[in-house]
């Protein structure tokens, strides 16, 4: 049955989901005051994740079973931590209780194209908190090889997926940016609606290829904030502001805790971005 009726789904890592702020003042709960009456907003961005481990979790990369699991007969749980489930390079599913949950709750995987229930319990660390996978038939001892294929069930939410939204944070390090393009195209492949924001903590380079690849489904917030930010939003530039935008950065009017050269957006960051993308919804008529 489903969870929600047309849904926009803004996946992201800690910058989505919106570091020290309230899940409102983040980009995607600035967008579902301006959508709710068309759409659920639903924010999924995990702080600590990289493109690929934002892709698995949309079910466009593959994740894989890093440790043997073995059912003894009458067992019906198993449990283990994050580390249970690893992608092609190492990255970890970083499941969080009580944060990604929120909002796209997992309750079912499919290993290997069967299906298990499953669920998250709390610890006092994150990385460890325990991941319980049950099966129904017990009568048998089943074992569960290393590499196999992991997909994520949400019954009821990705069916009436109207809409996918990907913000790629800075936890990919020195990654080319291709291949970062190369995974955002995985889960564009996923949804005929789909907007890019481009990272803008990035330089001109990188704005340029996303352009290239995603077109008029962009969203540059950077760019944005050179010129048209400050007649829209009647802002007086100080020299703080100038210097930024001649370094090629977003002011630190945007950040969080005005620090030079940071990812992580403040409020009204977060309120330019959430404004910028409801725009862009306009543009390409996925909304009124």
């Amino acid at each position: 049955m489903a969870l929600y009726n047309d849904v926009v789904i803004c996946f992201g890592d800690s910058i989505t989901e919106g570091m020290a702020m309230a899940r409102e003042d983040a980009y995607p709960g600035v967008l579902a005051g301006y959508l709710k009456e068309q759409f659920t907003v639903l924010n999924a961005g995990v702080g600590g994740e990289n493109s690929y481990t934002i892709c698995s979790r949309a079910n466009a990369l593959p994740f894989t079973v890093s440790e043997e699991i073995v059912f003894e007969i009458g067992q019906k749980e198993y449990a283990s931590n994050a580390y249970i489930f690893k992608g092609i390079n190492g990255e970890m599913m970083r499941y969080r209780y009580g944060v990604f949950g929120r909002n796209l709750p997992l309750s079912n995987i499919l290993i290997d194209g069967k299906p298990y229930d499953f669920r998250v319990e709390r610890t006092n660390s994150e990385v460890d908190d325990r991941y319980i996978i049950s099966r129904k038939d017990v009568t048998q001892k089943l074992v569960i090889p290393v590499g196999s294929l992991i997909n994520y069930d949400y019954s009821g939410i990705y069916e009436n997926c109207y809409c996918t939204v990907l913000l790629q944070g800075a936890n990919d390090g020195d990654m080319p940016i291709d291949i970062i393009i190369e995974r955002y195209k995985k889960i564009e492949a996923l949804n005929d609606r789909f907007i890019a924001l481009i990272p803008h903590y990035r330089g001109d380079d990188v704005a340029k290829k996303f352009h290239n690849a995603f077109g008029e489904r962009c969203v540059d917030l950077r760019e944005y904030c050179k010129e048209e930010v400050w007649q829209e939003y009647g802002i007086k530039k100080d020299q703080q502001d100038i210097k930024c935008l001649e370094n090629g950065k977003l002011s630190t009017r945007f950040i969080y805790k005005a620090v030079y050269g940071d990812c992580h957006l403040n409020k009204l960051g977060y309120k330019v971005l959430a404004d910028l993308v409801y725009k862009k919804g306009k543009e390409l008529k996925y909304w009124k």
